[in-house]
This record gives structure tokens, sequence and C-alpha cells, in this order.
């Protein structure tokens, strides 16, 4: 895969983990295992019983998904890939972390080698045209058969308020996001689509409730969306003109309305079969 470059860095790239960080990245992996019931959409089950299933996760960055499937699904090869190196102490046996980058380099594998290939939450990270030639890459690197499923948040937020509308335009509107489509999940059928290579596209999409009205799993909800907001929005605040030290009133704010209003945030997966 030729060379394509996002105008707005990888959060991840270059960048050491701390603990909450971690600690955000294993809430957002459980919080849509919950809501989904299960780590998957695609009707693999039959494929990973079999013996030796190869199984890719792209954007891997704690391995929470590989490690919860290896222990599921014993007898299969997982491999996780990321631009950064994975932390790879105490992962299952027949787990692997490869340092790579989709974006600029390729996956580093011959044609047709995996059966079941997941990237998850980079919905942010591209333009509409590098999604294009990501997903390229990925069916390139999935055996006829195989299924590929992509997991992203998207943004036709149910019961937002004026406040959370207000900061999702400016948000959409600002320089570092204006060659992104932040709500580019709505594509991802049709880049699959496009390739001429899929057949069995499907789509599913779930509702987290975020706040006191989704109960335990709302209020958890709750806490993951405050703590995202004060950790990826100084990644944006200059380019919205906003202050850092503003950050806390503001994640307060969207938060409360959120609560008031019982906003609820869908996810979605797609996912697709490569034609045999």
């Amino acid at each position: 895969m030729g060379k394509i470059h996002s105008k707005f860095p990888n959060y991840y790239d270059n960048h050491v983990l701390n603990d909450d960080e971690k600690y955000n990245l294993h809430l957002r992996h459980h919080l849509v295992r919950e809501i989904f019931k299960g780590n998957f959409s695609s009707p693999v089950h039959n494929i990973l019983t079999g013996w030796s299933a190869r199984v890719l996760h792209v954007n891997s960055i704690l391995g929470t998904w590989l490690a919860e499937m290896s222990a599921n699904y014993p007898g299969c090869t997982y491999i996780g890939v990321n631009s950064i190196s994975s932390d790879e102490d105490g992962k299952p046996f027949d787990v692997e972390f490869i340092k790579s980058d989709i974006q600029n380099e390729g996956l580093p594998y011959d044609d047709d080698r995996f059966d079941f290939i997941v990237i998850r939450f980079c919905a942010w990270e591209y333009s509409e045209s590098e999604w294009k030639d990501i997903i390229k890459e990925l069916i390139r690197c999935l055996k006829p058969g195989g299924w590929v499923e992509i997991t992203d948040f998207g943004m036709d937020f149910q019961n937002p308020g004026p406040k959370l509308i207000n900061f999702l335009n400016n948000l959409t509107n600002i320089k570092c996001t204006k060659d992104k489509n932040i709500n580019v999940v709505n594509k991802y059928e049709e880049f699959l689509m496009e390739t001429n290579e899929m057949e069995n596209i499907q789509k599913q999409t779930e509702y987290l409730p975020i706040g006191e009205h989704g109960e335990k799993l709302g209020e958890t909800a709750l806490q993951f969306a405050h703590d995202n907001i004060n950790m990826y929005l100084p990644r944006y605040a200059k380019f919205m003109g906003m202050q850092l030290k503003d950050i806390p009133c503001i994640a307060d704010t969207l938060c409360e309305e959120a609560n008031e209003n019982n906003t609820m945030v869908p996810i979605t997966r797609v996912f697709a079969q490569k034609i045999l």
C-alpha cells in the first residue's frame, strides 16, 4: 500500500500512556463489549472454534480484546498491530504484538493471510480517502471467505442537548479536522462495497446510555465520557480557541447536560466477508 498521510497525527504516536489513559482504554473496551453482548458481531464462531484460525487486530493499543479472544477461543493465532510498542507483560502465549504503521507502511503480511481482521476506534484518525486505502489493505491480508469488522463511535447522538450539539459542530469545523469526517462510521459500508471484493456487508448499531438513566452501565459511561473529555480535548483546545484551564468545567457541563437529557451515543460495527 502506498503511503498516505493524515494532517493530524494519531494521538498515540510517540506517546507513552499513563495509568489513567490505560484505564480509560480498558473501560472503553468493556463498555463496548457490554453494549454488544460480545467481542464481535461477525459470524465467525465456527471459524474460531476450528483449528488454527489467524486473527488480526489493527490498532491494538493494550491488547485487551486479543487477550479475551485468546481466552474464549484458544487454539487460534492472535496478532495485534499498532504504530506504538505494546506492553507485552502477561500476554497470552498465543498473542503476538507487532509495531507497524498501517497508514504509512501498510501491513507486514502476505496476501490472504488472516481469517478475521478487526480494526476499532480509529474514526477520527484518517480522512475518507485514507480510510479507503486502509480498508483495501485490510482486505488484501484477508483470506477469501474471511471476515473484516470495523467498530467505532458515531456522532448521531440520541437526545443531545444544545451544548453538546454546539460542541460537536465546533469540533467538526476546526482546522485540524476539516479533512476528516468525524462521523465516517456511516461511510464504512460504502467503502467496503466500493472495493468489489466484499459481500454480506452488514451493520449493527447499539446505543450506549450516558448517565443515570442507563443505571450502572450509564453511570460508568458517564464517568468514561467525563474522563475522555478531560484527557483528549487538550489535543484540540488550541484549534477550538479554548484555554486548557477551562476544560474541566467544559467536561462537567457537557456531562451534566447528557445526564439530564438521557443522551445516548451510537456505537457501530460494520462487518463483511471477502468473496471466495
